[in-house]
């Protein structure tokens, strides 16, 4: 296979004033990139892409969406275990039941930065580890005995799901285009949404059992023991890069690793690039995501009812997202979810209907289809992979303070509407309406910026790593 090369001219030290032309070297530059990467995608046929781009998603794409969704289920069966008789068994009144979500955010966000640990160990043994870990937890919440040994529990519990699901992105950047990836990061986090659609239904089921162990004990065995046992799948199914997959032919193969150089990133190196890293500590796009990815706040009890509107939700990630990768944009998606989900926290703090409220309800679930978006829009904003991890590693810190704002804005004595906790949802969604429009606008102006400066370049195949902290002046952002 032939190697990457990376362009060079007298010109990369070189700059324009704003407004003025594009240098010749550049342009130059840019002609002979093109027809370099012309010559390396005429060895393939379109045809032979989207039947690699199958395979890969055939073999990667179920394991990961099952795993998510027994992420979800065992972080959120604390409630459908409370509805199950916990609190007969265990005293979690007053604030203790609070804490215990609260306990599991504060160690989520403070674990974020394990996530940078799938660019420095292989995939495959880092989602096994993590995995076996949380299995492990979640199953032995079945022999708690007080509150105390439960706050230990989602203490730990959050630190092997911080390693998987918020680098989940990362990992298929590996592999897909930026313009293929946003639909994958919709169908990965859309096993929320149906973790969510049928753990009630699961949680009603084993409730009406009968038997010497209580049924919230039952909950937690039959939700993390098949967790335990998904980590050796896991260890031998994940593949760590293209150039790994054996389920591919040696042409796929092959084709797989030139699809992988169309994301942008630093794929001659197996290594994190600390470096790239501070680049993105020290990137001023790195911070607005999380204030938009803050959230989301929710007070969905889990029972049969809650199911439907989760199914809704699905349908809207997985279908925006496509849309998203279509059109070549999030920031618009990511609004107008937030902006939808608004006028369902205004229905669910205004009305005393039932019918309007569960209708205020699926609004209101769609506020996960921005959350999906947000994943891929940050993994478009970076031009390395470490700096990608870095970056999404800052989203979720930040972003993850929402759900702790969230166990204490729906106490128990403000039932049944919950009215402030609401209206609260309702201004979050809209504030990030507002800066989800304004981090779209401060990336077309510096797409705007790079194309007068350097050409109106926005291919970014093979793009060469200009400096040590992962810029470069080919980069286009999607806005």
């Amino acid at each position: 296979m032939t190697s990457r090369k990376t362009p060079r001219t007298p010109n990369d030290r070189s700059s324009s004033k704003e407004g003025e032309k594009p240098e010749l070297a550049n342009i130059e530059d840019v002609e002979r990139q093109k027809e370099q990467v012309e010559t390396r995608l005429s060895r393939f046929t379109k045809e032979e892409e989207e039947a690699v781009i199958r395979k890969l998603d055939w073999h990667l794409m179920p394991l990961i969406f099952v795993l998510y969704s027994l992420s979800v289920l065992d972080r959120s069966n604390l409630g459908n275990a409370k509805i199950a008789g916990m609190q007969k068994d265990i005293n979690i009144g007053g604030n203790r039941y609070a804490w215990l979500g609260m306990i599991f955010y504060i160690s989520y966000i403070l674990f974020q930065w394990t996530q940078m640990g799938w660019k420095v160990f292989p995939p495959h043994r880092w989602v096994a580890f993590a995995v076996l870990f949380w299995g492990t937890v979640s199953t032995v919440q079945a022999a708690c005995t007080s509150w105390e040994g439960l706050m230990v529990c989602r203490f730990l519990l959050a630190i092997p799901e911080a390693m998987y699901g918020p680098a989940v992105p990362l990992y298929l950047s590996f592999f897909y285009p930026r313009e293929r990836l946003g639909l994958r990061v919709g169908l990965f986090l859309s096993g929320s949404a149906l973790a969510n659609a049928y753990g009630g239904a699961l949680a009603y089921g084993i409730s009406q059992a009968r038997g010497v162990i209580h049924a919230w004990r039952i909950l937690f065995l039959v939700e993390g023991l098949p967790t335990v046992a998904l980590a050796g799948v896991a260890w031998f199914w994940l593949p760590d890069s293209p150039s790994k997959a054996k389920f591919l032919s040696d042409r796929d193969r092959e084709i797989a690793i030139e699809l992988s150089f169309r994301q942008p990133g630093d794929r001659t190196s197996d290594k994190f690039q600390w470096k790239q890293a501070i680049g993105a500590l020290l990137d001023y796009r790195s911070y607005l995501p999380p204030l938009i990815y803050f959230g989301p706040f929710t007070l969905i009890q889990s029972n049969g009812l809650s199911a439907p509107p989760y199914v809704l939700c699905f349908i809207s990630i997985v279908t925006c997202a496509f849309i998203s990768d279509r059109v070549g944009v999030r920031g618009p998606f990511v609004a107008g979810a937030r902006l939808v989900a608004a006028i369902g926290y205004i229905l669910l703090a205004t009305q005393t209907i039932v019918a309007v409220r569960y209708f205020g309800i699926f609004l209101a679930t769609i506020i996960f289809t921005s959350v999906a978006l947000t994943l891929s829009w940050v993994s478009n904003t970076h031009a390395t992979d470490s700096k990608r991890a870095a970056g999404l590693a800052i989203l979720a810190t930040g972003g993850q303070c929402g759900p702790v704002l969230g166990t204490n804005i729906f106490p128990p004595q403000e039932g049944p509407f919950y009215r402030k906790g609401m209206w609260i949802s309702c201004g979050a969604c809209l504030l990030v309406f507002v800066l989800a429009t304004l981090q779209s606008f401060l990336l077309w102006k510096e797409n705007q910026r790079r194309d007068r400066k350097y050409g109106k370049q926005r291919d970014t195949t093979y793009i060469p790593v200009q400096d040590e902290l992962g810029n470069d002046k080919y980069f286009r952002f999607v806005i």
